[in-house]
């Protein structure tokens, strides 16, 4: 008896073993743009982001040299002047030389992917739209949905493939 239970302990432990597989979704710039563009607003009011005008974490030292509070907040900087402060579901871009906000992004599913990021001037007006596949790739358009160039880690790749920009945390 204890025989044929050990036989039937090995047959069935056997038959429960499963192959676990692995896939996903590969978008292209098309299928990105489409995904994104779905749910976008082309217009925002800006009443709850009047506050964040000016970045309250920029000063200028005795030299009149800026300095950007990093210590405590989710700052990135990029090669272009500009630097971005996340705050929940939004990110504030502001100019390194005088911490004026410039643009702001709505991120609603910060780390679900994939989702989309509407960026939007200080009027409200959309500006672009990103469509971040996995954590460190992002498809990028413009607000009429024309295709700019894709952020692949710390590099951003055009629409020829030519790498045009750096970010850094």
């Amino acid at each position: 008896m204890k025989k044929v239970f050990v036989i039937l302990f090995l047959l069935i432990g056997l038959c429960a073993q499963g192959v676990v597989l692995k896939g996903g979704v590969h978008y292209t710039v098309e299928s990105a743009r489409e995904e994104a563009f779905s749910r976008v607003k082309y217009k925002i009011s800006m009443d709850e982001h009047k506050k964040y005008l000016q970045d309250p974490g920029f000063s200028l030292d005795k030299n009149g040299k800026p300095k950007i509070r990093t210590f405590g907040r989710d700052v990135t900087f990029f090669d272009s002047g500009k630097y971005s402060i996340a705050k929940g579901k939004h990110n504030y871009y502001y100019n390194k030389k005088n911490g004026q906000l410039e643009y702001f992004e709505y991120v609603p599913y910060r780390y679900s992917f994939p989702n989309y990021t509407a960026k939007y001037d200080i009027s409200g007006a959309l500006v672009t739209v990103i469509f971040n596949v996995r954590p460190h790739e992002s498809f990028v358009y413009d607000s009429v949905g024309k295709y700019l160039g894709r952020w692949v880690d710390e590099l951003f790749y055009d629409d020829k493939g030519i790498v045009s920009g750096k970010r850094e945390k």
